[in-house]
């Protein structure tokens, strides 16, 4: 093999005689699958991007400093699986409807706009550290993305009306400056986003109403926020057939999503199995979700009532708050919830009797000093007390001086 083909083939091109001074030299490294462009000022200097050869797998922008870049000609000449720009700045970014790219990534660029034609092949766009103050409408219409990530952008307010055609599966919007989330009333969006992260954001209130209408949304990360108050509103109830509703559904609305609830509860409590005849043809609220994180926020009230639409719900992240109590004081609970996290809190009071399927309880690092067994539901199989001012020799069932122990969860004091 020859030196050339086992390294890197550096070919520098000179800007003209009148170019500033102080801006480095175009230049352009061509590795085995990849082209790296450095410093470009003026699409002038690449001409028709014939440097560019067929076996390129990744087209890099490094350091560009243009007024507009259009990548029309060098994505008609290649077909890249992936596009960088990096460490760059620009007024506009285009790009071509013919690209037959799958993944563009943006890092470290100040630039006025991003367009898009349209585009039947790009899965995955990135952004991490990039000037925009708002997701650009031409990504989030692209209807074959799959991932949409902005990350570290001083991005403020997120309206999910924009994903109503979309078809994400993942949103990943962690670290920016989001305060607001927002969703138009009987907007249906996002029929197979999956997951969202908002972790690292400056949201300080929630309304988890906002998810309701998300037939596939499985988890929802909302740790690292200034989160204080949590809810999701319900309209009254409605009496014949004992469902509430989020938000103020349309009528056409109506007769696609319902609460399943009464169905679940009757499957917990062995009761009978009634299928309400609406029931048929309605998709249940929050449908598929699982989890909910919210750690590292600053809660200090959680009414269980705010998930009880959440027929699902499996696990529930408390932990690092500002929980006093944790207590359930109806049967308004998520009926599926299985796992519950509130450790680091500063909890004293707890009464969850009324979570039918509670089974893991994670209360270590808090402020328990006392604890009623009957105040838990009955199969709780998991409990840790770790770092609490309770003495666990006075749970019944931790009580080695009883002849006969009685029966408890498994408990780590």
């Amino acid at each position: 093999m020859s030196f050339f083909t086992s390294l890197l083939w550096i070919m520098i091109l000179t800007l003209s005689p009148n170019a500033r001074s102080d801006i480095p030299p175009f230049s352009y490294v061509i590795g085995n699958v990849s082209c790296t462009i450095n410093n470009l000022v003026s699409e002038e200097v690449v001409g028709n991007y014939s440097f560019l050869t067929n076996n390129i797998e990744e087209l890099i922008f490094s350091n560009a400093s243009i007024a507009q870049l259009d990548l029309t000609v060098p994505l008609s000449i290649i077909d890249p699986w992936k596009v960088l720009i990096k460490s760059s700045n620009m007024k506009q970014l285009v790009f071509p409807s013919e690209m037959r790219a799958s993944v563009v990534k943006l890092n470290n660029v100040d630039v006025g706009d991003i367009y898009f034609n349209e585009n039947n092949h790009l899965q995955d766009f990135r952004a991490d550290n990039i000037s925009l103050t708002q997701v650009p409408t031409s990504v989030v219409y692209l209807h074959t993305l799959d991932i949409l990530w902005f990350t570290h952008s001083p991005i403020t307010t997120f309206s999910f009306d924009l994903l109503e055609n979309s078809s994400l599966s993942l949103l990943y919007m962690v670290a920016n400056k989001i305060e607001s989330l927002t969703i138009s009333p009987d907007i249906i969006c996002c029929k197979k986003l999956e997951e969202i992260f908002l972790s690292g954001n400056q949201l300080k209130q929630l309304d988890l109403a906002i998810f309701s209408l998300m037939v596939s949304l499985s988890s929802i990360f909302l740790e690292d926020n200034q989160l204080n108050v949590i809810n999701a509103t319900n309209i009254s109830i409605d009496q014949k057939e004992n469902s509430s509703k989020p938000f103020g559904l349309s009528k056409a609305l109506e007769d696609q999503f319902c609460s399943w609830n009464g169905l679940y509860s009757n499957q917990i409590q062995n009761e009978s199995f009634i299928i309400y005849p609406r029931l048929l043809n309605c998709t249940d609220f929050y449908a598929n979700l699982i989890s909910i994180h919210l750690a590292r926020n600053q809660i200090h009230k959680i009414d269980f009532n705010t998930f009880s639409l959440m027929n699902n719900l499996n696990s529930i992240d408390l932990s690092n708050n500002m929980l006093s109590a944790l207590i359930s004081s109806n049967n308004k609970v998520p009926l599926r919830l299985s796992e519950l996290f509130v450790s680091n809190n500063n909890i004293s009071e707890v009464f969850l009797k009324p979570l039918p399927s509670l089974k893991a309880l994670y209360l270590h690092d808090n402020n328990i000093m006392q604890l009623n067994m009957s105040s838990l539901p009955h199969d709780l199989d998991y409990l840790n007390l770790i770092n609490n001012p309770l003495d666990c020799e006075e749970l019944p069932h931790m009580n080695r001086s009883v002849n006969l122990p009685t029966v408890g969860p498994f408990t780590e004091c």
